[in-house]
């Protein structure tokens, strides 16, 4: 069986300008695979349009693969994903907030575990 390593983060990031904005994690490691058991997320202001959206993906190998959208979202509620959230080498984690508002400080939240790669998963 795999050794589970606890992986626990937290990104915090202020969006510098109203527009698109982007929060990543870092990339998983070489000879790494990464469990988020949970991510759950939050923004301080609300966006601009009652239109605007939140999109969660992951990032790596020349193409986003899509998670979740939320709309509309609300200044200071916590939005989460419960499902697992597999990660390769070179894959990472993505929160795109359209139409934010500038000075916008979005903060993501990570649980899960991280093992070896040749170890594989259990």
């Amino acid at each position: 069986m795999a050794r589970k390593n606890a992986l626990r983060d937290r990104l915090v990031k202020v969006l510098t300008s109203a527009a698109l904005g982007v929060v990543e994690a870092d990339p998983v490691e070489l000879d790494k695979i990464y469990c988020y058991q949970r991510v759950t997320w939050e923004i301080d202001k609300r966006p601009k349009n009652g239109n605007a959206r939140v999109r969660m993906y992951i990032a790596g190998h020349g193409y986003n693969h899509d998670l979740r959208e939320w709309a509309p979202v609300v200044a200071n509620r916590l939005y989460g994903y419960p499902w697992p959230v597999w990660l390769i080498p070179g894959e990472r984690l993505a929160l795109e907030v359209d139409q934010a508002q500038a000075t916008t400080t979005v903060r993501v939240y990570i649980t899960g575990y991280w093992t070896d790669q040749a170890e594989g998963m259990a």
